[in-house]
């Protein structure tokens, strides 16, 4: 078991923020857990998956939501919340149900504010977290998870309201429509929730994750930050370490988004430069980067990752924040999915095809870059 340095985990911000995807939470969200969990003599432990024990059971962890229309949160503004985060709460209520405390607690994604939001609640209740998670990137649904792939369901799982509702979900048909009663919840309650959920013992969750995510987001910010500081290539230290390749390099032409069903949504447009000059790069968004046209040509897609970062300073860009701004000059790194989401079913759950389009997944590496 590892204990995390103040300075491993401002590294891992920086290295989530890239692996997320352009969503995976804010590290806005993120650094106030992180003053919370040293203030008051906590600590962040890491776990090798391989020393989870078989028989002792690990939650997942997360805040899910998104965005919602103003009028929703108009009509929320009025109603108390609770003092306690939610994502206390729902761990609270299903290991009440289950009637057993987790041994550890696992990320479901990679990302600034939903790798660390995990890690806090461990650290907080004196627990580890995996160093591993269950996508090897963000996603923007539930279901779109490892655990789906395997066939591990989601249920029984907990959720509860920044306002104090709480719901425990016996049973759903499937992860997806598990993700749908979430999701509903969530529009509910003014665009988020927490919730504890996929209750699994160590000997069946340990074939549903990436292993050793969490210290590769570690070793990426690190690198980031290192070549930053002498002068050299920030994306070239990030594909070093990721085991990427830049598939586009341009300057932000157009931004769009919009709000709905709590999701965010939109397209961001970049006009190449250098090698990639003369070609348009679009890239479509549903919280996280997914699905990219060059030249109005399909080219890169999920559920292999699109990671967009500053060619300056290697910071990974959100869709959150104001960070596609009009002639930022951005460098754009495809990474390998994990072997799992390559399969049939991997594909159907989180390939382009999922989202509605036509388009013929192609494996990152065998692009015509």
């Amino acid at each position: 078991m590892e204990t995390l340095t103040r300075r491993d985990v401002e590294d891992l911000l920086r290295g989530a923020k890239i692996m997320g995807t352009g969503g995976g939470g804010l590290a806005s969200w993120a650094k106030p857990m992180i003053d919370e969990v040293y203030a008051g003599g906590k600590e962040f432990r890491l776990i090798d998956p391989t020393e989870l024990p078989g028989d002792r059971l690990t939650f997942i962890v997360a805040t899910l939501g998104g965005g919602v229309p103003k009028e929703i949160r108009e009509r929320l503004s009025d109603i108390p919340r609770m003092k306690e985060k939610p994502v206390f709460a729902a761990v609270r209520e299903l290991a009440r149900y289950l009637g057993e405390e987790p041994y550890a607690f696992l990320p479901s994604e990679l990302g600034p504010g939903n790798t660390v939001g995990p890690m806090y609640v461990a650290a907080m209740l004196d627990k580890p977290v995996v160093d591993a998670d269950c996508c090897g990137r963000a996603k923007p649904e539930m279901s779109q998870c490892l655990t789906n792939v395997m066939g591990i369901p989601a249920t029984p799982l907990s959720i509860v309201s920044p306002f104090g509702d709480v719901m425990v979900l016996k049973h759903a048909v499937d992860n997806e429509r598990a993700e749908h009663i979430m999701r509903q919840m969530a529009v509910a309650s003014g665009g988020t929730v927490g919730e504890a959920r996929t209750p699994s013992k160590g000997c069946d969750i340990k074939r549903a994750m990436v292993p050793n995510s969490v210290s590769k987001c570690v070793r990426i910010g690190r690198a980031v930050h290192e070549a930053v500081s002498s002068g050299r290539d920030p994306t070239e230290a990030f594909m070093k370490v990721a085991g990427g390749q830049k598939i586009f390099e341009g300057t932000v032409e157009m931004f769009e988004r919009e709000e709905r069903e709590a999701f965010m949504w939109g397209n961001i447009y970049i006009l190449g430069v250098g090698p990639f000059g003369g070609s348009r790069l679009r890239v479509w968004y549903k919280n996280e980067f997914l699905v990219s046209w060059r030249d109005d040509k399909p080219y890169a897609a999920c559920p292999d990752s699109i990671c967009i970062l500053d060619r300056a300073s290697g910071e990974g860009l959100t869709n959150w924040e104001n960070d596609f701004v009009r002639g930022r000059r951005v460098s754009v790194v495809g990474v390998q999915a994990a072997p799992q989401w390559r399969t049939e079913k991997g594909l159907a759950i989180f390939g382009p095809s999922h989202f509605g389009f036509n388009v013929q997944y192609t494996p990152i590496e065998s692009l015509r870059i």
